[in-house]
């Protein structure tokens, strides 16, 4: 899967960024289930206007996805390793044809 890891914030959070094309909701929300120790804790989707807010523990971090331009911005205000761990699991990840629809 394409990420683009995005600069670091002034108070420290880390960003990076997956194209709404290349993942449907439902297919981003089976990859992060699918990660071993990752628990998703609050999804919501509403399809009019494109809005997505999740909500991951990993590990000891929380995690944030959103789409405040229909592109998903998955953040972590946590130093530490599991976030690097957490995305480097997500480019591991081989989309099918399907994940960009269903």
């Amino acid at each position: 899967m394409e990420i683009r890891q995005l600069p670091t914030e002034s108070n420290s959070t880390r960003s990076v960024e997956i194209q709404a094309g290349t993942l449907s909701y439902r297919a981003l929300l089976r990859c992060i289930r699918r990660i071993p120790g990752a628990v998703v804790t609050k999804a919501s989707h509403d399809p009019m206007n494109d809005d997505t807010i999740m909500t991951i523990r990993y590990k000891d971090v929380i995690l944030t996805v959103e789409t405040p331009f229909s592109d998903y911005f998955i953040s972590c205000g946590s130093p530490g390793t599991a976030f690097d761990e957490f995305v480097s699991s997500l480019r591991r990840y081989r989309d099918r044809w399907r994940d960009h629809f269903i």
